[in-house]
């Protein structure tokens, strides 16, 4: 299965970062295509603009670690299972944080797997530099 990572430095503390990445429907703020979220137990649940919805299981979530898991169950991709983690750090700078998304998926069809993996990677960086957006300049995804 392939892997990609994605990250972001933020000027906000760890702490900072985690509160909106922890904050599960706030998803709704930054996640660019999302136009409402909630948890169903463990699971989030995002309505999206175009009228999917995409679910993920939230798992092995930590506080003291800043991290936490996503499993997707429902996602519009030519995935048979996908999913990977969220983790904030301090970022190298004094009042940064750093995110890091590391995803993993495995394609339906395995001769997609670059194309597929250039897709996921620009989402995932795209939803990285949306939370940047967010988190600095408080401007939702959807803002004009």
């Amino acid at each position: 299965m392939p892997t990609i990572n994605n990250t972001i430095d933020i000027k906000a503390t760890p702490d900072e970062v985690w509160a909106v990445l922890a904050d599960m429907p706030a998803t709704r703020q930054w996640l660019p295509g999302v136009v409402a979220a909630r948890m169903d137990g463990n699971a989030r649940i995002c309505e999206m603009a175009n009228g999917q919805e995409v679910r993920e299981k939230i798992s092995d979530i930590s506080a003291e670690q800043r991290h936490f898991r996503f499993d997707h169950v429902r996602v519009p991709l030519p995935v048979q299972r996908s999913g990977g983690t969220f983790k904030v750090t301090a970022g190298s700078d004094p009042h940064t944080a750093t995110v890091t998304v590391r995803t993993t998926f495995e394609p339906l069809d395995p001769t997609g797997t670059d194309q597929l993996t250039g897709i996921v990677h620009g989402a995932f960086q795209q939803s990285l530099e949306s939370l940047r957006r967010f988190i600095e300049d408080r401007v939702p995804w959807d803002a004009s």
